[in-house]
């Protein structure tokens, strides 16, 4: 009896001392959870896989020290010890450096699929955490110059005097770019005059970029691509960094970004400051740079309710007041010697709450909704345009791995709605869109070198009707080095008046969309060919050959008619389609503390029209150059040129080609970052090839804007991490 009871108490000590122990692995530098990592206890047989939520639970431990070995592919490796039980901690947390030689391992979100941009049939390009922190030493007020350096995108200045900018991919207009943060759809119509000008790049991780017609992954307006601003997530450790930049003509930008993260709880805040003066800097008595207060706020606040459930919410305003125009009028106000102004004042609000629960095997249930709000008041002169946008996106999505497959469906709805401060005038341009919205998306892995993705969304928009896009890409592994994508797929976009056009007129005397303009539909191919390999032991060489070609039938033009003594401009649906077709070619090559980076970009975009064959301000040829040397933690070096050339006007008149090089000086002393920037050292500008502004001054127009009015620029910056 004695001897059976010893072996119960035994038995019950032995079970007793068995123990969970879960580690939660995520990336270094942003925070996001890192799927199928391997770990390894040494000495023992047992280990696992992370899953999507980057979480492995390791079961039937007896307490004690143990030895664990950490890896994945695209990140370095690290060995950690950890104690059985883990005291204070329900999950022990885990941080893997990504390894910067091998990019194509790096996740991406933009494809709704969450994975490798290596193992994803749809061609993702990606602007990670060195881009992100380059460009808020260079130009920390926003991110035009960030995308601006992409080989295929080009930024287009819609106003001489006030600098408003939007975006073009592959020669086509930038309302045909669908612009995200964070996947929710953010700046379309009235709003996107100036979205990339108010988005600044201290809280981002990485911009993800998908060229190409992509409406069947979100809906409308991805005719030409999606841009994807993905911001940073609370750190495990808390960070502070706060950034002073000076220019020398007269630009300061304050700004601050923190994120922290508990057991429960995390929040990121960003905050920035941006104040210009105005200059004339060809001496035409005209602004460049326009009289400018910014500033911005979003703080975004994370719940982890459990290990797998994560619940955020961010809140954002952002206000912009630029004024520009006659030197005299801005500095002292408007005479009748000085009249011309450009008073542009727009304020932004929006909020995002979104709720993604990790159902375990991979399964992941996201649920969102944002509202905006985007009110702008546009006074040219005696002349003003004002208005207010209000747009909402829900939507709930599913995705479930089985077998080989990734499949993800849901369903979403969408609203858009203007509304135009009332005048004595007729000229009422309100909308009111509504689209619903279903997906299913398949990406189907067959055998090693296989992968099939096929997808079909369904819009339903309750003024232009119903919308049935599919799209495959396919994916061939040739080898560990070669790999081959092809895909395509049909888009559309919704009409109305908001175009680069009417946005250098500020929208005067544009006429209401008729009741007889129907959307623009669109059809895309693309190709690539990578490889991604290593010459010699340790040069890292990636390149990339990429083809596509894009068809825009019945697209929106805008034409003119007097009436009553004054000409109106309208909006009609041309009888030829729009097409885009060319190439690019980007070549990457990393050893040790050297990096290059050199894109050319084709594009031949046409209209389709024997008179006026060219699609206006559509650059034929774009070369991207990049020289940089790095130490982490010590210093940077980077030497910038870009090549544009020649382009057609709106008027079928050919512009010249132009080149434009910078510099970036970057030295660390612990925890602060000096910065000495210089741009555009040859002085380009297009108002040494002609003039930009028509007098007379008093009532003044403006030529196309192709080339930089800037020209030369210096910038001083400082940046300190307190934590």
């Amino acid at each position: 009896m004695r001897v059976f009871l010893g072996f119960l108490l035994l038995l019950g000590g032995t079970v007793s001392a068995q123990y969970k122990v879960s580690l939660r692995i995520t990336n270094e530098d942003t925070r996001q959870p890192i799927a199928g990592a391997s770990l390894m206890i040494n000495g023992l047989y047992k280990g696992g896989v992370s899953d999507s939520a980057g979480v492995v639970r390791l079961e039937r431990l007896v307490g004690g020290d143990y030895e664990v070995q950490v890896s994945c592919t695209g990140y370095e490796g690290r060995v950690l010890r950890i104690t059985v039980p883990a005291r204070g901690q329900d999950t022990i947390a885990v941080t893997l450096e990504p390894d910067a030689e091998l990019l194509g391992d790096v996740v991406v979100s933009s494809s709704r699929i969450n994975g490798r941009i290596r193992d994803l049939p749809t061609r993702v390009e990606v602007l990670g955490t060195e881009d992100m922190e380059e460009e808020t030493s260079m130009h920390p007020s926003n991110v035009a110059m960030l995308l601006s350096e992409a080989s295929g995108i080009q930024t287009q200045q819609t106003s001489a005097s006030s600098g408003n900018v939007q975006i073009r991919i592959l020669g086509l207009d930038g309302k045909y770019t669908q612009l995200l943060k964070d996947g929710f759809p953010m700046y379309s119509g009235f709003s996107n005059g100036l979205s990339v000008m108010q988005i600044p790049p201290l809280d981002l991780s990485q911009v993800e970029l998908i060229k190409g017609s992509s409406s069947s992954l979100y809906g409308g307006d991805a005719i030409a691509g999606i841009i994807n601003f993905i911001s940073k997530k609370p750190a495990a450790r808390p960070e502070w960094n706060v950034l002073a930049n000076q220019t020398m003509r007269g630009g300061t930008d304050i700004g601050s970004f923190y994120t922290g993260h508990s057991k429960h709880w995390g929040l990121t805040l960003l905050n920035t400051v941006t104040h210009q003066v105005p200059v004339d800097i060809h001496n035409d008595g005209f602004t460049v740079l326009p009289k400018l207060t910014a500033f911005t706020v979003n703080p975004k606040l994370f719940w982890y309710p459990t290990d797998s459930g994560t619940v955020s919410l961010a809140v954002n305003t952002t206000v912009d007041h630029r004024i520009g125009g006659d030197l005299v009028a801005v500095k002292d106000g408007p005479t009748a010697v000085h009249p011309y102004t450009e008073d542009n004042k727009s304020d932004r609000d929006y909020y995002q709450l979104e709720y993604i629960q990790h159902l375990g095997s991979g399964r992941l249930l996201t649920v969102r909704n944002s509202t905006s709000l985007f009110n702008r008041r546009i006074g040219i002169m005696d002349y003003t345009f004002s208005g207010r946008q209000w747009s909402t996106f829900s939507e709930a999505a599913y995705l479930l791995p089985w077998g080989g497959h990734k499949t993800v469906a849901g369903l979403s709805v969408s609203t858009d709605r203007f509304s135009e401060d009332r005048r004595t005038d007729s000229l009422i341009r309100d909308y009111s869109f509504v689209t619903t919205g279903i997906f299913v998306q398949d990406d189907w892995t067959l055998g090693r070198r296989w992968v099939l993705e096929t997808g079909i969304r369904n819009d339903y928009q309750n003024r232009y009707g119903n919308f049935l896009l599919p799209r495959v890409s396919v994916l061939y592994k040739l080898s560990p080095q070669w790999s081959l994508r092809t895909g395509g797929g049909l888009g559309y976009k919704s009409p109305t008046i908001f175009d680069a056009q009417t946005e250098e007129t500020a929208y005067k005397d544009v006429l209401p969309i008729g009741n007889g303009v129907r959307a623009e539909r669109s059809a895309g191919v693309n190709m690539d060919v990578l490889y991604t390999g290593t010459v010699g032991e340790e040069t890292r060489l990636t390149v990339d050959q990429a083809f596509f070609y894009t068809r825009v039938a019945r697209p929106l033009i805008l034409d003119s008619m007097p009436s009553d003594g004054a000409m109106f401009a309208y909006f009609s649906n041309a009888g030829q389609a729009y097409t885009t077709r060319g190439f690019e070619t980007n070549i990457r090559i990393k050893q040790d503390d050297w990096s290059i980076f050199a894109g050319y970009a084709y594009v031949d975009a046409r209209t389709g029209v024997a008179a006026l064959p060219h699609i206006a301000l559509a650059p034929r040829s774009k070369v991207v150059f990049d020289l940089a040397n790095e130490k982490d933690g010590d210093y940077r070096v980077a030497l910038e040129a870009f090549y544009t050339g020649p382009q057609y006007l709106y008027d079928g008149s050919k512009t010249r080609d132009y080149w434009v090089t910078g510099l970036l000086l970057e030295k660390v002393i612990h925890r602060v970052t000096l910065v000495l920037n210089f741009e555009d050292l040859p002085d380009t500008r297009q108002t040494r090839f002609a003039p930009v502004i028509v007098p007379p001054v008093t009532d003044p127009s403006f030529k196309e804007i192709y080339a930089p009015l800037e020209g030369f620029m210096m910038n001083v910056a400082v940046k300190v991490r307190i934590l």
